[in-house]
């Protein structure tokens, strides 16, 4: 009997795992200083190659104005690992938005291996002393929920804060990137 029963409470375990529900996408309203609505907090960074230096202004100017996706992560991370290669994606599919990776590597190498292995061709920047990841809430105990992304508009200021990456990923983020073009446009000189 014992057996039996031991058995049937697998088979509900298994079923509750079966039929968990989907991950779905959370945003915030602030991490770090970073705050929606708000002019993105500045930073300076050299990349992971050792070029640069590369500021947020002249990253979002340069080489034209864009929107940028910016994400904090390292390849020691998990979600991370399985996160940057759906913002490539999706920043492949969407090239009005320039995504910005910065890793929070101690190690240069350990980034630029990371980067090589995901084929990022984008901006790769590297925070060893977490200067930036402060700044936005990504460090410190806040680590353990990397990765931590942030859109910020043409004028500068975050859009939006994403938290969690889930399934919807993809879909949050055209809604949002949709919504800061269509601002900038309205705000466009006619």
């Amino acid at each position: 009997m014992r057996a039996l029963l031991r058995g049937a409470a697998l088979g509900a375990g298994f079923l509750l795992l079966a039929s968990k529900p989907a991950l779905k996408t959370s945003t915030l309203s602030e991490s770090g200083s970073a705050k929606v609505g708000s002019i993105a907090p500045s930073f300076g960074l050299w990349g992971v190659a050792g070029d640069g230096p590369f500021v947020l202004d002249k990253l979002r100017r340069e080489p034209t104005p864009s929107p940028l996706l910016i994400t904090f992560g390292a390849s020691w991370c998990p979600p991370c690992r399985e996160g940057l290669p759906r913002l490539k994606a999706f920043a492949e599919a969407h090239p009005e938005v320039r995504l910005v990776l910065i890793d929070m590597e101690g190690d240069a190498a350990a980034a630029q291996g990371w980067v090589k292995e995901v084929g990022l061709k984008s901006i790769a920047l590297l925070d060893k002393f977490e200067v930036a990841a402060r700044l936005y809430g990504a460090a410190g105990e806040q680590k353990t929920s990397l990765p931590r992304t942030f859109l910020v508009d043409l004028k500068g200021r975050v859009r939006a804060i994403y938290s969690v990456e889930g399934e919807d990923l993809e879909k949050v983020l055209a809604v949002d990137l949709q919504a800061v073009l269509a601002s900038a446009q309205a705000a466009a000189p006619q």
